[in-house]
């Protein structure tokens, strides 16, 4: 079943496997909201975590032990542009009650959700059979259990798009990914942008969950920078790679 797979990764460490995901809606709660709870507009590290265990079939109980930020590296491209919209989700109480018809009580929640989002995903795993399982899976769209964009009924789907080689950039002069803060060492804000299109490039800083210990608890947060455009960002960037298509990409799961 991987026999093709491995002619394919001749250097695992300079590898990555690239794939979109999108769907019609995504929520990834930011971790200090709430009653109304508000969404970061990017996948973080940890939601990846979930989402390639879920293709590859790794239990709630033990993917941290597997996909982590210590076994993988993890860079996200945005394809279309961040849109947000609020609406209001009609819970009710199902644990004080033995029958759906018998429940009286309801609460609106308010929450923040992303529309239309689509992302491409540059992934690593030092686990040789790991990763070649991740290939075979996600080029034959398979998965083990439903892969969600943060909560259980946005349902996502996702396609394969390539296997690259990629070369370390000491000093990257453009990105097309997203990056960590700390990686920035300069970055134009008041440039067009430079893939020929007339966007202005919309920069956000965040700070998200990057890594977790195997219970799945949060233990490290960083700032990252995301042009919400999906345009290409120039400036100087550290701990870049440059895939064979001359795309450039920073992994934002450093620790």
């Amino acid at each position: 079943m991987l026999k093709h797979t491995r002619a394919i990764i001749s250097h695992l460490n300079t590898t990555f496997l690239a794939f979109d995901i999108w769907g019609d809606f995504a929520h990834f709660k930011k971790f200090y909201t709430t009653s109304s709870p508000l969404t970061f507009c990017i996948p973080t590290p940890t939601a990846l975590y979930g989402i390639l265990s879920a293709i590859l079939g790794f239990d709630k109980k033990e993917y941290a032990n597997f996909i982590n930020a210590h076994s993988t590296t993890l860079a996200l491209q945005v394809l279309n542009p961040i849109k947000k919209i609020r609406t209001t989700f009609n819970y009710i109480d199902t644990k004080n009650s033995g029958s759906f018809n018998l429940i009286k009580n309801r609460t609106q929640i308010k929450t923040e959700l992303l529309k239309d989002p689509k992302y491409r995903i540059f992934v690593n795993h030092k686990d040789k059979d790991i990763f070649e399982k991740l290939i075979y899976m996600i080029k034959h769209r398979k998965n083990v259990y439903t892969v969600s964009l943060g909560l259980a009924n946005m349902i996502a789907n996702f396609r394969f798009v390539g296997i690259y080689e990629a070369t370390p950039v000491e000093n990257s002069q453009y990105l097309d990914s997203i990056v960590l803060l700390e990686n920035v060492e300069s970055i134009d804000i008041n440039v067009e942008s430079i893939d020929n299109s007339k966007k202005q490039p919309r920069f956000l800083r965040e700070k998200i969950p990057i890594s977790m210990d195997t219970k799945r608890v949060v233990d490290v947060y960083k700032d990252v920078i995301v042009e919400t455009q999906g345009l290409r960002i120039k400036g100087v960037f550290k701990n870049s790679y440059m895939l064979e298509d001359q795309t450039i990409i920073s992994p934002y799961n450093l620790i």
